[in-house]
């Protein structure tokens, strides 16, 4: 609006400039002159020919401008300081942040904190232009140690950006968001109680972003320098050995009245030729060869004797 106005004003000065300069021409050298070089004093001049329309025009113009150069005083006085002292762009430092935001320049007058937000936002005044956010919610596991790098086909999760422009009263704002597929570094260190940090990304063509350059934050993000920590996976418990149940083996009669201290003291299932079976515990082996089986009776032991020429299988295991 402040623009317009300026611009209006201008314009309509101009037009009551050439349209005196052209009336003039028929008055003396000197007044044309005047109304040629210094138009503004003719608005001074009175009863010397000058026609009054092209001048009530000039005046017109002349406060126009000055009402737009007041609002932008009173609105954008940083741009109204700019604009008398003739550097109507303004120059950011090599080292501060600047960039574009779709296609516009972004030059952020606030960069912080807020939450898992990180807020860069380009103001006039209290009112804001431009303005990107970049939300950590999704992506909470990034915010440690001080530095946080994205490229391109990265795996992960992505901070989601949210794009916000404002090109005039007349216009809606605009509102873009993009949640991957980016270049992004953001380099953190401690100075004191604040935080530099060192910012470049660029996004996609279609979005017309970038942004780079440093800045000093106000205080120190609470996650900055800590390391995210990896509760630690237990190893699993080793499986116990299978319990391998011994079988009974067959053995021979010759072979436990050769060596009968081989299988004393061990069970032993005895079949005789009538078919009877017996399990018990080989107690021994008798001087006459007679085998003797140690049989459970409730709470007391019987012990049997077998001849040699009764014993059809025997079968023992090992405890």
């Amino acid at each position: 609006m402040e623009a317009l106005l300026i611009l209006g004003g201008a314009v309509v000065f101009l037009v009551a400039w050439v349209w005196l300069a052209l009336a003039s021409r028929n008055l003396s050298v000197g007044l044309f002159v005047v109304a040629l070089v210094a138009p503004v004093v003719t608005l001074v001049l009175r009863g010397k020919g000058y026609l009054r329309p092209p001048r009530l025009l000039l005046l017109l113009g002349i406060l126009i401008s000055l009402g737009g150069l007041a609002l932008l005083y009173r609105e954008q006085p940083e741009q109204f300081d700019r604009l008398v002292s003739g550097q109507w762009v303004q120059q950011p430092d090599d080292s501060a942040l600047s960039g574009t935001l779709m296609d516009q320049p972004f030059i952020p007058t606030e960069v912080r904190w807020q939450g898992k937000h990180l807020i860069f936002a380009e103001k006039v005044g209290e009112r804001t232009r431009r303005s990107l956010v970049v939300k950590f919610d999704r992506a909470t596991s990034l915010l440690q140690g001080t530095a946080i790098d994205l490229l391109p086909g990265d795996v992960g999760p992505w901070p989601e950006m949210v794009l916000q422009w404002y090109t005039g009263a007349l216009e809606q704002p605009g509102l873009r968001r993009l949640d991957g597929a980016y270049s992004m570094s953001l380099a953190f260190s401690a100075q004191g109680s604040s935080t530099q940090m060192i910012v470049h990304l660029h996004l996609p063509s279609e979005f017309g972003t970038r942004l780079s350059g440093s800045v000093l934050l106000d205080g120190q993000p609470s996650w900055l320098g800590k390391s995210a920590v990896v509760a630690p996976v237990p190893a699993p418990a080793p499986e116990p050995p299978p319990v391998i149940k011994p079988e009974w083996q067959d053995i021979s009669v010759l072979a436990l009245l050769d060596e009968p201290r081989l299988f004393i003291g061990q069970p032993v299932r005895l079949t005789t030729t009538a078919g009877k079976e017996f399990a018990g515990v080989l107690k021994a082996v008798t001087a006459d060869k007679r085998v003797v089986l140690a049989l459970p009776q409730g709470a007391n032991q019987v012990d049997f004797q077998f001849h040699p020429v009764d014993i059809e299988r025997l079968r023992t295991r090992t405890r």
